[in-house]
């Protein structure tokens, strides 16, 4: 337990939580007359180190740079000070005073479209902010999103980068883990996964928990396209949703990255664009889930807006197909008992004329009757044409990054050994593969094989000895809080 008093300056009031990385904890800043409420961070990496503890010091003192200029928006925490203390690194920073997104956003919970929208614009200003910074969050989720008490708008807090300090680790050969995935399961894109994250992986997580707010289930839950690796979640739609606005969160989690928007303006304009309607105006999606195939059928029952089938839909056949109301329900009732009773009529015409046809035709004798016919001469049926079979063509080979995207849907299908098996695979097709062997450090290190992953991430990491996520211009620190009564 961290001490009550922290060099003097913060009285800890309560344990907030923590995890591998470090702990937090709410704090009184003591020096200052109204005793105002703050947050601290306690980091220890989890090697003690020289080289780790000196990596370690570079990036906290780089990182609270980042969070330093990040702190002059009014939807970030500021960070109030930072400092090191034998083995451990401290962050203090601005209390955000409100509750979570995990009130809003959790499983069984669905919000119209309006709601989902306006979140969703209040976390890509934020995220325009931060990555004109260039700086990714990498954690993206709404336990990470505080409606502030306040004012009721949404804050953006712990930065993922810092848990990358905590989590600093050195294997056999020296080498530190900085090639480490640091994010949350079902918010998190492959190639963050590979521990490359990019600006449009935290875009990938702003869809994911809008997905999440719409359907009311838990990311990790969604399937995969067998073929494509795309998510399939359009099936657990229920509600009033425009077609427009579901192609706009299809883009946002493409497995691909350069498939998605590439940035946070992008998504903002895409929003802006859509077509200014009311609830009432929008479609009734309602999802067939006892289909029993892929394909799920749905309709939109209200007449005010007839859309025409996506072309996104049309591709994918796991994806929810819409019918326009109009084109539905153009036939009258009137015109339906038309075409009944003229079925009706036809069908007694020809029964009609079968029975007197049946009437009229001769008696035909019920014992078989031999007919005198001269004997066809016999024919000898023709010679079927010689036909050489063509040798058959071999199945393509899978790619490296083709097996690598099959080794994800298994591993989060729960199959991690046929999982490391496809990724074995790309290795003994590509024996110098980074990503490769990063995804084999990962299989092994979810199965409790840490000796194997550690042997397999330094192969990773000789293999790219300066591969390095994105990390923040560097900035001048300002004075640290010691030099505040100055």
């Amino acid at each position: 337990m961290l001490n009550t008093i922290l060099r003097g300056h913060y009285k800890i009031i309560s344990h907030l939580g923590g995890g591998g990385f470090g702990q937090t904890y709410l704090a009184e800043d003591i020096d200052l007359p109204t005793h105002p409420t703050c947050v601290v961070k306690q980091l220890k990496p989890v090697s003690n180190e020289p080289f780790v503890l000196e990596t370690a010091k570079r990036l906290f003192d780089q990182e609270a740079g980042m969070l330093y200029s990040l702190g002059s928006h009014d939807r970030i925490p500021r960070l109030l000070a930072h400092f090191q203390e034998g083995e451990e690194f401290y962050l203090v920073q601005e209390f955000a005073d409100g509750t979570d997104l995990t009130q809003e956003i959790s499983s069984g919970k669905r919000s119209p479209e309006s709601v989902v929208i306006a979140l969703l614009k209040e976390v890509l200003e934020i995220l325009v902010y931060v990555h004109d910074r260039n700086v990714v969050h990498r954690d993206i989720k709404p336990a990470n999103l505080i409606r502030r008490n306040s004012d009721r708008k949404i804050v953006l807090i712990d930065f993922g980068a810092v848990k990358e300090i905590g989590s600093l680790a050195v294997d056999p050969q020296g080498n530190t883990n900085l090639t480490i995935a640091i994010g949350s399961p079902g918010y998190m894109p492959i190639e963050q996964l590979n521990g490359k994250p990019r600006f449009s992986s935290d875009i990938y997580a702003v869809g994911m928990m809008a997905i999440q707010a719409i359907t009311g289930a838990e990311p990790r839950l969604f399937d995969e396209h067998p073929e494509t690796a795309e998510l399939v979640w359009r099936d657990r739609i229920q509600g009033n949703y425009s077609p427009q606005f579901l192609d706009i969160l299809d883009k946002m989690v493409r497995y691909d990255f350069r498939q998605r928007y590439q940035t946070a303006s992008e998504v903002l304009q895409a929003i802006a664009s859509l077509p200014k309607v009311t609830e009432h105006d929008l479609p009734t999606v309602v999802s067939n889930s006892n289909n029993l195939t892929n394909n799920t059928e749905t309709l939109i029952t209200s007449p005010q807006v007839a859309t025409k089938l996506p072309e996104t839909q049309q591709n994918h056949p796991t994806s929810s197909q819409t019918v326009p109301f109009a084109t539905a329900n153009r036939q009258s009732p009137k015109l339906w008992i038309w075409i009944t009773g003229g079925v009706a009529l036809l069908l007694l015409i020809v029964m009609t004329i079968i029975s007197k046809t049946a009437k009229n035709a001769p008696e035909v004798p019920n014992s078989p009757v031999a007919i005198n016919s001269p004997t066809p001469p016999a024919i000898s049926p023709p010679t079927p044409p010689k036909v050489t079979p063509s040798p058959t063509a071999s199945p393509t080979p899978l790619s490296v990054e083709e097996l690598l995207a099959q080794a994800l849907i298994l591993n989060r299908n729960n199959k991690p050994q046929e999982a490391l098996a496809k990724v074995e695979e790309a290795i003994k097709l590509d024996p110098n593969n980074a990503d490769a062997w990063g995804a084999k450090g990962l299989l092994l290190r979810s199965m409790g094989r840490e000796n194997e992953s550690i042997a397999a991430f330094s192969k990773s990491m000789e293999l790219r000895p300066n591969e390095r996520p994105i990390l923040p211009i560097h900035r001048e620190l300002p004075s640290k809080k010691g030099d505040k009564k100055k």
